[in-house]
């Protein structure tokens, strides 16, 4: 990697782009935090019962959001070569697509409660998730919608106006949240149904400012409408279906690690809640520098220099790897503080300190295993990544898990062994296949894909090989 590339010239350009991305995933897992240290007021069952229907309600979301992810390499790349009205017509046809995905999440959402009744969630969190869940499905749309156009303005480098939108909205979930929950402000109490209100509402404050800045991208783009193109909406598919398969096979690990603990009770699922939103949001930062590194892949292929894509790659591992070893550090020295920002319930707190020390034994690899992808996603390489997910986490890791939480007596703890393995296993395939990737980079000898006159050429005009 020495020989590759100066690392002070090559982390600027990917700090830059990354640090408002993860300051913006930040915010949004902000959204779930907030929440759940509100509704930690009510009792254990409260915060249990919201942290399983957030689960799976994301798990289920992220399919949809994660198709959009195709916007990534066909605009990034397009607009390294120049090409602003190509980036909007790109958007101008995933907006619909975005719409057009909502329509069965929300409905999936909606029947939940059969979910929760076929697995043998207990009771008490059911019927709090149930609740919950009654007004988050309407999060779908505004939440697609904000995702599309996130991608957009992200592949151009925008990055300042989501910030100031999810910092308005978190705001806004913060108060409203507030007086929803237990009726403050003149507000009504509706107890978790009223932060699923929040959460739909903030979100939908969030949206409103990005579209403003899209329109004035659009205005500036010089784009015009002229009909819809098949086979543009067929390449942004074939590019985003494999990667918001690959995110549902990641986030649905998690989310069914958190179904099963629904069926151990509410102290394992109240105790995982926590354990999870922390490294949720530690998540965030190399989350961050992923899409920073899809995005400059993507316009280092588009300006025909492959060896620059390289170097961000590996910049870009650097940066989120060395933060993740930092963040799995404070999880084994603060583990009972960090846990007491939630609950004061004793057997709670314990059994996260438990679970926090299996988070900081997979920090590392997670932070790994989504920068590899990021890097991949730039070169349109979305299918290895949805593989090694598939393999990793629901072949080896949830298996693994399940067999020691409820055959060999582990409880809990068992689950979150089956995540550390998944994650080990991602992380190291991915970042073998990134290496091959790369050399083949410096080399010039790479093919973007099997048809990349499919995945790129968005106009009839080829931009040729990278």
């Amino acid at each position: 990697m020495r020989r590759l590339f100066s690392f002070r010239s090559e982390v600027r350009p990917v700090f830059g782009l990354a640090a408002p991305i993860a300051l913006l995933q930040t915010g949004m897992v902000l959204f779930g935090t907030v929440t759940t240290l509100m509704v930690g007021r009510i009792g254990p069952e409260a915060i249990a019962g919201v942290g399983l229907g957030s689960s799976l309600y994301f798990m289920i979301f992220i399919c949809a959001a994660g198709v959009l992810l195709g916007i990534d390499p066909l605009s990034s790349r397009a607009f390294g070569a120049g090409r602003p009205a190509e980036c909007a017509r790109i958007l101008a046809h995933a907006a619909p697509l975005a719409l057009l995905a909502a329509v069965p999440v929300f409905l999936a959402v909606t029947a939940a409660p059969a979910v929760f009744q076929v697995i043998g969630v207990a009771p008490e969190v059911a019927e709090v998730a149930t609740t919950f869940l009654g007004a988050l499905r309407w999060h779908v749309f505004p939440a697609i919608l904000f995702t599309a156009c996130r991608q957009y303005l992200q592949s151009m480098g925008i990055t300042r106006t989501q910030l100031y939108g999810a910092l308005a909205a978190n705001l806004l979930n913060l108060g409203l949240g507030w007086g929803l929950i237990f009726g403050r402000f003149g507000l009504p109490a509706w107890g978790v149904e009223g932060a699923g209100w929040a959460l739909v509402l903030s979100n939908a404050l969030m949206l409103s400012f990005l579209l403003v800045r899209v329109r004035s991208e659009f205005a500036k783009s010089g784009f015009r409408w002229r009909g819809f193109d098949a086979k543009l909406v067929k390449r942004l598919i074939v590019i985003g279906l494999p990667a918001g398969i690959q995110l549902s096979l990641e986030v649905g690990a998690f989310s069914t690690g958190t179904l099963l603990m629904g069926r151990i009770g509410a102290t394992a699922s109240a105790a995982h809640q926590i354990a999870l939103n922390l490294a949720s949001l530690t998540f965030m930062v190399p989350l961050g520098v992923s899409h920073a590194a899809s995005v400059l892949v993507g316009q280092g292929i588009g300006r025909n220099q492959p060896v620059a894509s390289s170097r961000s790659g590996w910049a870009a591992l650097v940066m989120g790897g060395s933060f993740m070893a930092f963040m799995s550090a404070l999880f084994l020295i603060s583990p009972e503080s960090l846990a007491r920002l939630y609950t004061h319930d004793p057997d709670v707190v314990k059994l996260a300190v438990v679970l926090l020390a299996a988070a900081a034994a997979f920090q590392v690899f997670d932070g790994i295993q989504i920068v590899m992808t990021g890097s991949l996603r730039g070169l349109g390489e979305t299918r290895i990544p949805m593989a090694a997910n598939l393999l990793g986490h629901w072949v080896l890791g949830l298996p693994c898990g399940a067999l020691l939480a409820f055959k060999l007596g582990v409880g809990a703890l068992g689950i979150w062994i089956g995540f550390c393995l998944g994650l080990a296993a991602v992380a190291v395939s991915l970042l073998l296949v990134w290496t091959v990737r790369s050399r083949e980079l410096a080399a010039g000898t790479l093919r973007l894909g099997p048809h990349p006159e499919e995945a790129f050429d968005l106009s009839g005009e080829d931009l040729g090989p990278a």
